[in-house]
């Protein structure tokens, strides 16, 4: 199936949503405050700062904290790892969480400093990963704004509430008013195979289903599981049904989740997601009030994010609305326009 991508330069970030049809299967945001950052399939220049023998693995400096992990295993064709040496390395996974990014090894580096080589686009990687024929148009994506809700209603009755926590990602599938667990999970796993790819959603998964009476329906489980993931691109690795109602399952990841990129570890928002979200809202009232002077109320914590000019979002704002508006400290994100 050919894929449609909805692109929204925004200030501050590059916003994308991809669509197999009618529906929006994948979401991203690409911030310029970490243009940067190590991307999955980006190539650097690292040089080797620790070889630790028990792990098998290199810590490799690439310019910028933290340092990238590159295990032994990908590296068939390497000379041994020494401290100070030079190599040339792919990202395939980025850094989350307080781990650095994992890596690949390419080839030995005559570079005397590390740094990026090569790195693709957002456009460009859409394009590797949904084929060359992907139609792209410019666009507002706002499904980027309700997409990391922790609790969401099934069709038919019952939700399902999504937690991060440092280990894995528990989801918990409630019956509610549903007419009967299996139907329960009947509709719950097909919308958390979607939610999963929508949110980027990856590595270790415990989903808690509702009890199972009957043998032959949690015997079923694991082909309904199985059949919900069947179209996802990213590999995804089943258990069978815990004797304790809970299925386990693992979804390869290349980088941080939209969770992650736009909330803290509590499910809070980023004060830079907030900051954002304001010049967002200051840039459509602009449009809506064409030559009014406008003032965008923030709290304390937003405006002191936007003082320090992190991203040159002053200059991107005035190309776009001109210099008719001015930051003012409030309890709330608001604007007031005045003619």
């Amino acid at each position: 199936m050919k894929h449609r991508a909805v692109i929204e330069e925004a200030i501050g970030e590059t916003r994308a949503a991809i669509y197999a049809g009618r529906k929006c299967v994948e979401l991203y945001v690409r911030r310029w405050s970490q243009a940067h950052t190590p991307r999955h399939g980006d190539v650097f220049t690292g040089i080797v700062r620790h070889v630790d023998m028990g792990m098998g693995a290199a810590f490799v400096d690439l310019g910028s904290e933290p340092q990238g992990f590159l295990k032994f295993s990908q590296a068939p064709k390497a000379p041994r790892f020494r401290e100070g040496q030079r190599v040339q390395v792919e990202i395939t996974r980025e850094a989350e969480m307080g781990k650095g990014p994992v890596l690949k090894f390419l080839r030995l580096s005559e570079r005397s400093k590390p740094g990026r080589l090569s790195g693709a686009s957002l456009q460009d990687y859409i394009k590797t990963r949904f084929g060359p024929e992907t139609r792209f148009e410019n666009a507002p994506v706002n499904a980027i704004d309700t997409a990391t809700e922790r609790e969401l209603a099934l069709p038919g009755g019952g939700d399902i509430a999504i937690d991060f926590t440092r280990a894995l990602v528990a989801i918990d599938v409630d019956r509610g008013t549903a007419q009967s667990g299996f139907s329960v999970c009947q509709a719950a796993l097909p919308f958390i195979a979607d939610q999963l790819r929508l949110r980027g959603i990856g590595g270790l998964i415990v989903i808690d289903l509702p009890n199972l009476r009957q043998s032959k329906q949690r015997e079923q489980i694991l082909t309904l599981a199985q059949n919900a993931f069947q179209d996802d691109p990213n590999t995804v690795k089943l258990a069978p049904l815990s004797r304790f109602g809970t299925l386990t399952l693992t979804r390869a990841k290349s980088g941080p989740s939209l969770d992650e990129t736009l909330k803290d570890r509590f499910g809070r928002p980023h004060i830079e997601t907030e900051a954002l979200h304001a010049l967002r809202r200051l840039e459509r009232e602009a449009r809506a009030h064409a030559g009014a002077r406008l003032t965008l109320y923030v709290p304390e914590a937003v405006q002191d994010w936007l003082a320090a000019n992190i991203i040159d979002w002053r200059t991107s704002l005035t190309d776009r609305i001109g210099t008719r508006f001015a930051l003012e400290m409030g309890p709330r994100i608001d604007v007031k326009a005045d003619r």
